[in-house]
């Protein structure tokens, strides 16, 4: 459903000349709800290049003939064994208290035209994340959408990235802290949407394994 004149004008006012880049909502109706696994290789996200295109924020926001592409990215240690989670200490009310499991953003300009999935990643990282990767560690896990939110035009692109070392930048709006798989269960319920989705797939992962 499409925003009214006076949501579309507060869109226009937030937002500005921001652009992000979209897809058609057709295009990727074959990813089903909350969080599907991939064994898709990172290089075949390139396809996604030629699919979309830029456009301003402001039209594509509560827009369902677009889907906006979020790299969504969990932090491992060098085992992958534990996960380095954010939890909002400032900033926006209704998430405060919330953990996050994912990092990353919106593709912009700024990322090209080629690979602008994995370009956006290392950005959005680089932007948020004191970090050293390392290296050939990047893994694509699979799709998180939430087709009955509020945000049903944001799909996520799940990976996973082994670190060396890592610190949040933002300190006064973020505090960091590291999570094995038991403990983001037993957390559940302190996190934000796709990482439930993503919990949840561990969580049957776990059971499967026992």
């Amino acid at each position: 459903m499409l925003p009214d004149k006076a949501l579309k004008k507060k869109l226009m006012e937030k937002y500005q000349d921001e652009q992000v880049f979209v897809v058609p909502f057709e295009s990727v109706t074959h990813i089903q709800d909350k969080f599907t696994p991939s064994t898709d290789d990172i290089k075949a996200l390139d396809l996604y290049d030629k699919l979309g295109k830029y456009i301003l924020r402001y039209d594509a926001e509560y827009n369902p003939a677009f889907q906006q592409l979020i790299p969504y990215v969990l932090i491992t240690d060098k085992s992958g064994e534990k996960f380095y989670v954010s939890k909002r200490i400032a900033g926006d009310n209704r998430l405060l208290e919330n953990y996050s499991l994912g990092f990353g953003g919106h593709i912009n300009p700024c990322d090209g035209s080629v690979s602008v999935i994995l370009k956006a990643l290392h950005r959005e990282l680089n932007e948020e994340l004191d970090m050293t990767m390392i290296e050939d560690s990047i893994d694509f896990l699979g799709n998180v959408r939430d087709l009955t939110s509020t945000t049903p035009d944001h799909l996520g692109f799940v990976f996973s990235v082994k670190v060396k070392r890592v610190k949040i930048k933002e300190k006064d709006k973020l505090k960091g802290s590291w999570m094995t798989k038991e403990e983001l269960v037993d957390n559940y319920f302190h996190f934000e949407g796709w990482s439930k989705y993503v919990i949840d797939h561990f969580f049957e992962s776990m059971k499967a394994q026992s």
